[in-house]
C-alpha cells in the first residue's frame, strides 16, 4: 500500500514499502489531487508486479519503473535544458504561498534578469561553465550601477548568491544534474562601508573639503545618524507636516525600537504589550524558511504616541492599517498583504514631506534603524542586547558602529601615553 506525505516545503511524497524495504518518490507537485493520481498509479503497479503481471527487470530502477508502468528501466536524467530567461518563473511558480517575502523575491527577479540579459535569455542551464560565471563577474564589474559609479562587488555577489539558489532549485528539480559552478571564482577588490557618523561629523567632512563631488557627499550622507536631540526636532516636523497621520507614528516605532520598514508594515495591534512594555516584531530575515519573533522594550515615548494613535484606529488588526494607506497604491507585486500599509506608500510619504527641509540628506526608512542601533552603542548598553533588539547584526556591522562606543578605548590608551 502507498501513501502520501508532504514537505516542509509544500511538495507530495509517495511513499510505500516493497521487498522489506521503504521506498519513496517526490511526486514533484504541491497539488494534493496530482500527488493522489501518482500515488494509485503506484499502487497499482505495486500489485500488478506482486501479481506477476508485470516483471522487473533485475538492473531496473524500481521507482522508474513503477512510475512509468513499467515501460522505464532507469532514472531519466536531468536535461539540463531550461533556459537562463525562463529559470527564475519556474521556481517562482514552484514556490508555495508566503515562503518568501514580495520584496526578497522582486530582488531576485532583478538578478536574475541580469543574469540572464549578460549570459543570454537561451542559454541552457547544461552549458553553463565556471567560465561562464567569470564572465559575467567581470563584465557586470564594468557596468554602471548606482549613482554612476560602477556595479559594486557586494552586488555581483549578491547576485551570484541569487543565481546559485536557482541553481540548487533546479538540480533537486531535475532540471540539471551537475553542480553550480562557482568555485574559484574572482571578484573585484570590495570596499568596507564606512562607518556611521554624526550629521556634525559629516559636515565638517564636506566643509574641509574631504569629500570631492556630489556623488561621494550623497554617499556620506547615506551613513547619517542622528542623535537623540536631532530625532526628537525631526518627529516633531514629521507630527507638523505630514498629511497622513500614519507617518508621525510609524516614524517614532522605527526610532524608538530599530524595526526594519517592512517590520513596521506587518506589526500588529496584538504585538503591543502595553502592560509589560514590550513590542513583539514579526521578522522575515534572521531564519531562513521561518518567521521569527524578537522582542523590544517600548519606550515612555512611544507608549504615549502609540496609544494615541490605537485610539485613533479603532479596533483593527494590523497597528497601520488600509484605511490610512495612501489613495493610490503602486507596485503591487511588493505587496505582503492588502489590510496595511505597504512599506513603498511609507516611503513615498516619508520622501514628499522629508523634501526641500533642512532633512532632506535622510534617505530612506533605514535612517532610523542606524540611529536606534548608534544612540545605544553611545551610550555604552550591552551589544548582546543590541543584537536582541535589532535581530540580525553581523559582525560587519557590529565593526561598523563599534566606534561608537563611549570613551572605554581612549581611557585605556590614556594609560599608555596620558
Amino acid at each position: 500500500m502507498a501513501w502520501l506525505e508532504q514537505q516542509k516545503s509544500g511538495v507530495f511524497v509517495v511513499c510505500f514499502r516493497y521487498g522489506g524495504a521503504r521506498l519513496k518518490r517526490s511526486t514533484k507537485t504541491r497539488s494534493a489531487d496530482k500527488a493522489e493520481r501518482m500515488r494509485l498509479q503506484i499502487e497499482e503497479n505495486i500489485e500488478l508486479v506482486e501479481r506477476g503481471r508485470l516483471e522487473v527487470p533485475a538492473d531496473a530502477d524500481l521507482m522508474a519503473f513503477l512510475v512509468s508502468d513499467g515501460r522505464l528501466t532507469s532514472k531519466r536524467k536531468a536535461s539540463g535544458q531550461l533556459p537562463l530567461g525562463t529559470l527564475f518563473e519556474k521556481y517562482r511558480e514552484s514556490l508555495p504561498r508566503d515562503s518568501h517575502a514580495p520584496e526578497s523575491l522582486r530582488i531576485s527577479k532583478i538578478h536574475m534578469r541580469h543574469v540572464a540579459r549578460i549570459l543570454g535569455q537561451g542559454t541552457r542551464l547544461v552549458s553553463i561553465t565556471a567560465g561562464d560565471l567569470q564572465r559575467y563577474v567581470s563584465k557586470r564589474s564594468e557596468e554602471n550601477g548606482h549613482r554612476g559609479r560602477k556595479v559594486s562587488t557586494g552586488t555581483i555577489r549578491k547576485e551570484m548568491a541569487t543565481f546559485r539558489t536557482l541553481w540548487r532549485w533546479a538540480k533537486r528539480f531535475e532540471h540539471v544534474s551537475a553542480d553550480f559552478p562557482n568555485h574559484g571564482l574572482h571578484y573585484p577588490l570590495q570596499s568596507e562601508s564606512p562607518p556611521f557618523l554624526t550629521w556634525e561629523e559629516i559636515e565638517r567632512r564636506i566643509d574641509r573639503g574631504l569629500v570631492a563631488g556630489k556623488i561621494g557627499q550623497l554617499e556620506l550622507w547615506d551613513s547619517l545618524y542622528l542623535n537623540t536631540t536631532e530625532l526628537e526636532e525631526l518627529l516633531g516636523f514629521i507630527q507638523a507636516k505630514s498629511s497622513y497621520g500614519f507617518l508621525y507614528p510609524m516614524v517614532v516605532m522605527a526610532s524608538h525600537t530599530g524595526a526594519r520598514r517592512s517590520e513596521i508594515c506587518r506589526s500588529r495591534t496584538e504585538d503591543i504589550d502595553f502592560e509589560s512594555d514590550i513590542l513583539l516584531i514579526r521578522e522575515k530575515k534572521r531564519l531562513r524558511g521561518k518567521q521569527s519573533f524578537r522582542h523590544v522594550p517600548i519606550s515612555p515615548f512611544l507608549k504615549e504616541t502609540l496609544r494615541e494613535w490605537c485610539k485613533q484606529c479603532g479596533h483593527t488588526s494590523y497597528t497601520f492599517p488600509l484605511d490610512h494607506r495612501v489613495r493610490r497604491s503602486r507596485n503591487a507585486e511588493r505587496r505582503e498583504n492588502w489590510e496595511s500599509v505597504a512599506p513603498d506608500e511609507a516611503s513615498d510619504h516619508l520622501d514628499a514631506v522629508l523634501s526641500g527641509s533642512k532633512w532632506k540628506h535622510i534617505r530612506g526608512w533605514h535612517v532610523f534603524r542606524h540611529s536606534f542601533i548608534s544612540n545605544c552603542a553611545s551610550a555604552a548598553v550591552d551589544q548582546r542586547m543590541i543584537d536582541a533588539w535589532v535581530g540580525h547584526q553581523t559582525e560587519e556591522m557590529r565593526r561598523r558602529y563599534r566606534h561608537l562606543f563611549p570613551s572605554s578605548q581612549r581611557r585605556e590608551l590614556a594609560k599608555v601615553f596620558g
